[in-house]
């Protein structure tokens, strides 16, 4: 019954602290933005074959401010590509910025180049609304360097250290972009270890029983 009610519940009636680490809009919204000025020009560019010297640097430039905004986006949270969304929009960046490096040496197309980098631009807005949209369900609470994670209340997960670290202790997935994970962080008070749920829409009640955890336990471990 003592675990029954431990997942029943948010983390927040067992003592852990609800943080905020939202990404700020602006300095990932700015990059972007601009990301589009230099990949219309480049179509201009195309179009009337005038400053054709000039579209490897605006097709490369346009995919650096995209990548520019998305990294201000996943900065703040930590394991965020073990989503399957978001990682698909760094991979079509990274694969369109090699797109425009094969046009540069003319083992590329310019049309294959242009439209990389519109795919690029969909895929990272995809993955930057998908995080936007995230219910940034995210808890803290102290932690002690000699403490080890209650592995035997952690029902499905995947735990890579019981130790403390500053990387992913234990993940569990819920589906290809939906996750939870624990790892650690130091803080100006001390030692931290976070639980992160991603991949919650806004608005969607999460069911905390599907953490298979015993929220108390981490508590105890702590004290």
């Amino acid at each position: 019954m003592h675990m029954t009610r431990a997942r029943d519940k948010s983390p927040v009636k067992f003592g852990w602290e609800r943080i905020e680490l939202k990404p700020n809009p602006g300095s990932v919204l700015l990059p972007l933005s601009w990301g589009v000025l230099p990949l219309v020009l480049t179509v201009i560019v195309y179009s009337t074959e005038t400053g054709m010297q000039f579209i490897n640097f605006l097709g490369a430039g346009s995919v650096i401010l995209m990548l520019i905004g998305g990294i201000g986006a996943v900065s703040a949270r930590q394991g965020i590509f073990n989503s399957q969304r978001v990682g698909l929009g760094f991979f079509f960046s990274c694969l369109s910025l090699f797109s425009w490096l094969m046009v540069a040496n003319n083992n590329f197309d310019v049309e294959l180049g242009i439209i990389s980098s519109f795919l690029a631009f969909a895929m990272i807005y995809r993955s930057l609304d998908f995080i936007f949209k995230d219910s940034n369900l995210i808890y803290q609470i102290s932690w002690d360097s000699k403490s080890r994670l209650p592995t035997d209340s952690m029902i499905g997960w995947d735990v890579r250290s019981r130790r403390f670290a500053q990387n992913t202790m234990a993940l569990k997935r819920f589906d290809k972009d939906s996750f939870a994970h624990i790892y650690g962080t130091r803080t100006k008070q001390g030692l931290a270890i976070r639980l992160d749920i991603f991949g919650i829409p806004m608005g969607e009640r999460f069911d905390y029983r599907s953490l298979g955890l015993d929220l108390s336990l981490f508590v105890n471990e702590e004290e």
